[in-house]
C-alpha cells in the first residue's frame, strides 16, 4: 500500500512539475509577444476600453486575430469547414442570448429553444398561411417580435420564482409549445413542419456572411449591455438578489429586462436558422435538447462573459459536425458530453474565460500581480 501511495504521489509531482515548466515557457513567450501588440491594444483601450473593456497585447491578438480569421474563413477554409462555421454562427447567437439571461442572473432557463422556435415558426406560418410571396422585410421583424412576445409570456409569471421552480417552468414551456404544434397542424404543418420557407441564398460563401454579420452585431450589442450598469445589476442579482432589492433596485424588473435582451437575439437566431434550412419542424427547432446544447456551449466557453459562449458554440459545433464527423452518433455525443463534464470539473469558469485570464497573466499587465 505504501509503495502504491508513493508511486501516486510521484506521478502527481511529475505532472505538477511538467505543468509548471509549460506554464513558465508560455509566460516567457507571452512577455516577448505582448509588447509587439501592446501599442495596438493601447489604441483600442483609448477608444473603446471604457465601453467594452481594456485588454493587453496578447488579448488583443486573440480577439482581433479570431475576428480576422472569421472574416476571411471562406478564402482559406474547405467547403465542409465553412458549412460548419455557418451553423456555428447561428448557435453562437443562441449561446450568447442564453447567457445574457441565465449566465448573468443565475436563473437557469431550459426553455430558450421555445424562443428561437417561436421566431422560426412565425416566419414559416406567415409564408405558409398568409402570403407565400411575403417579403423578408415584413416576416423578419414580425418573427423577432413573436420571440419577444413568447419570452414575455414565460417571463412575467415566472420571474418571481427562483431556483429549480423557475427552471422547471421554462422546461415545461418547451413541452407545451411542442405539444401545441400537432393540434394546430393545419397552420403549423404538424410533425413534418413547413417546407416552403425561402432560403437566404444557396451560395455557401454569401450564406456564411449572412450568418456571420448578425452574429457579430449581436456579440457587440450584448457585450455593450453586459458591461453597462444593466449588466452589473444582473450579475449582482446572481450573487445576492436580496441585496439588490435592499439597495432600492427592483430585481424583478431587471430580470424582465434580461429576458427582453435574450428574446430579441434568440428571435434573430431563429430567423437565421429557418432561412438557412428553408423549412421548420418541431424536432429541429423546438425540442429541449436544443436548450441543453445552448447551456453546454455557454459552460464550455464560460458563462456570464458573452464572448465565452460565442467561443464555446464554435468549439461545440466544430467538434460535433467537423472534427468528430466520421464517428458514430453515439460516440460523437459521448465525447462531447465528456468534454462538458471535464470542463465543469476542471475549468468551471469555462475554457475561454480561463484562456483570457491566462493571457492577462502572461502579458505585461500580469507582471504587476
Amino acid at each position: 500500500m505504501s509503495s502504491e501511495t508513493d508511486r501516486s504521489t510521484g506521478s502527481t509531482r511529475v505532472l505538477g512539475d511538467t505543468w509548471r515548466s509549460v506554464d513558465d515557457g508560455l509566460r516567457t513567450v507571452g512577455r516577448r509577444v505582448n509588447p509587439v501588440f501592446q501599442p495596438l491594444a493601447d489604441g483600442y483601450n483609448r477608444l473603446f476600453g471604457a465601453t467594452f473593456g481594456e485588454m493587453n497585447g496578447l488579448q488583443f491578438l486573440l480577439i482581433f486575430g479570431s475576428l480576422l480569421g472569421l472574416l476571411t474563413a471562406p478564402f482559406w477554409g474547405t467547403f465542409s469547414l465553412i458549412q460548419t462555421m455557418t451553423i456555428a454562427c447561428i448557435w453562437a447567437v443562441f449561446a450568447m442570448s442564453w447567457d445574457i439571461q441565465s449566465g448573468y442572473t443565475g436563473y437557469i432557463s431550459f426553455g430558450h429553444s421555445v424562443l428561437s422556435g417561436a421566431a422560426a415558426y412565425a416566419t414559416a406560418m406567415l409564408v405558409y398561411n398568409v402570403d407565400p410571396e411575403m417579403s423578408m422585410a415584413i416576416t423578419i421583424p414580425l418573427s423577432i417580435l413573436a420571440a419577444l412576445v413568447v419570452g414575455m409570456l414565460i417571463a412575467l409569471p415566472t420571474l418571481r420564482l427562483s431556483g429549480p421552480y423557475f427552471s422547471l417552468i421554462t422546461f415545461v414551456a418547451v413541452l407545451i409549445f411542442y405539444r401545441l404544434i400537432r393540434p394546430f397542424s393545419e397552420y403549423t404543418g404538424g410533425e413534418t413542419g413547413i417546407q416552403t420557407v425561402e432560403v437566404f441564398t444557396y451560395d455557401p460563401l454569401v450564406r456564411y456572411y449572412y450568418m456571420l454579420i448578425p452574429m457579430l452585431v449581436v456579440a457587440v450589442a450584448l457585450t455593450f449591455v453586459a458591461r453597462s450598469n444593466i449588466g452589473l445589476v444582473l450579475m449582482a442579482i446572481r450573487e445576492n438578489e436580496s441585496a439588490v432589492n435592499a439597495a432600492g433596485l427592483d430585481a424583478t424588473k431587471f430580470k424582465l429586462w434580461s429576458f427582453v435582451l435574450s428574446s430579441i437575439p434568440m428571435g434573430i437566431g431563429g430567423v437565421l436558422l429557418v432561412h438557412y434550412y428553408g423549412s421548420v419542424d418541431p424536432t429541429t427547432f423546438v425540442v429541449v435538447d436544443n436548450s441543453i446544447e445552448m447551456i453546454a456551449m455557454a459552460v464550455i466557453g464560460g458563462m456570464s462573459s458573452i464572448l465565452g459562449p460565442l467561443g464555446g458554440a464554435f468549439l461545440f459545433v466544430m467538434l460535433e459536425d467537423f472534427l468528430l464527423e466520421g464517428l458514430p452518433a453515439s460516440a460523437r455525443w459521448t465525447i462531447l458530453w465528456v468534454i462538458v463534464l471535464l470542463v465543469l470539473v476542471f475549468a468551471r469558469d469555462g475554457l475561454f474565460r480561463k484562456l483570457w485570464h491566462k493571457l492577462d497573466n502572461y502579458g505585461s499587465r500580469g507582471e504587476k500581480g
